[in-house]
């Protein structure tokens, strides 16, 4: 039986997609004609949150969200996905978050993103439902809200059962301060290079994944429990640190159709599943399988897959 305490809490931004579908992406100074447009709701926090509620975990978002008609719609949509929406900030004087993709014939994508009142979710803010945040099993930030406020969110969950995860996009400088308080961070492979370079750490010689791997130790060696780093159509690499050792685990094979909000699938789906008690290896097999169906719907919110989906997927394949 879960507990009270048995909860993703998802901090973080939500935004309005606005999406133009093409055959290829232009170049700087090209137009590129023949699309079709899509409006969708997306974020990086809102989305993690819907993946993580559709995968059955009991979910609750913290946001700042404007007062107007895009920010009355996110509202509304995310409480009708389950999500416990009573930790949003509605914003009067700044309009919500918005964000421009392109996506050409491959699922590939550009994205220009206008904060808005994400950037304006505070210490403050994290402060005033600090009872809400120690009660949590799971704890997701990503890093379109402020640096300080995401130190402050990891400050306040210091509690060793607090399961603390980072996903560093997009990406920009953090604090060693802030990678001592978390338990996992989830990168890129990117994002992973830009981490370690940071970090001040020595280049790695040899092959690609024996850099992934040697970086993830490097990094683990601040503190980190674990280093998830998502390599797209290819899967992921735990490291655990404890164990001292990788695991990789590979991503069925599908048509990618659009890639956004793929990233978030994963990490949504697995904060979900760890929050109801699996191992870190079974919840990124359910969070891999997961992504490897989003790619192939489109939109960022609309591609999370079910959790029906996602164990019926699990049973086809072996990862």
């Amino acid at each position: 039986m879960l507990k009270e305490t048995d909860f993703v809490l998802i901090i973080g931004s939500s935004n309005m997609d606005l999406n133009i579908y093409s055959k290829k992406l232009p170049t700087p100074g090209e137009t590129v004609t023949g699309g079709t447009f899509k409006k969708s709701l997306g974020g990086k926090g809102a989305n993690q949150s819907v993946a993580s509620v559709r995968s059955g975990a009991k979910t609750i978002f913290m946001s700042r969200i404007g007062v107007d008609s895009f920010g009355d719609e996110m509202v509304s949509q995310l409480t009708k996905e389950g999500i416990k929406m009573d930790y949003i900030f509605r914003d009067p004087r700044t309009p919500s978050g918005v964000a421009f993709i392109l996506i050409d014939e491959n699922g590939e994508n550009m994205i220009s993103v206008a904060p808005g009142a994400n950037f304006l979710l505070s210490p403050e803010d994290v402060r005033s439902h600090r009872d809400i945040i120690t009660k949590a099993k799971t704890i997701v930030a990503q890093m379109e809200i402020p640096m300080e406020t995401i130190n402050e969110i990891f400050t306040i969950a210091s509690n060793e059962t607090i399961l603390k995860i980072l996903n560093p996009a997009p990406f920009k400088p953090i604090s060693d301060e802030i990678l001592k308080k978390i338990d996992i961070i989830i990168p890129n492979e990117g994002e992973l290079f830009q981490l370690h370079s940071l970090l001040e750490f020595n280049d790695l010689n040899g092959e690609r994944k024996q850099k992934i791997i040697g970086m993830s130790q490097n990094i683990c060696s601040i503190g980190l429990k674990y280093v998830i780093t998502t390599l797209g159509n290819e899967g992921c690499i735990i490291y655990s640190s404890k164990e001292n050792k990788n695991i990789e685990i590979a991503a069925p094979k599908v048509k990618a159709v659009d890639t956004v909000g793929a990233g978030d699938c994963f990490i949504g789906v697995l904060a979900g599943k760890l929050s109801k008690g699996e191992t870190i290896v079974n919840a990124v097999k359910y969070a891999t399988v997961a992504a490897s169906i989003a790619v192939t719907r489109k939109g960022a919110q609309n591609s999370m897959p079910f959790l029906e989906e996602i164990e019926i997927k699990l049973k086809e394949i072996d990862i």
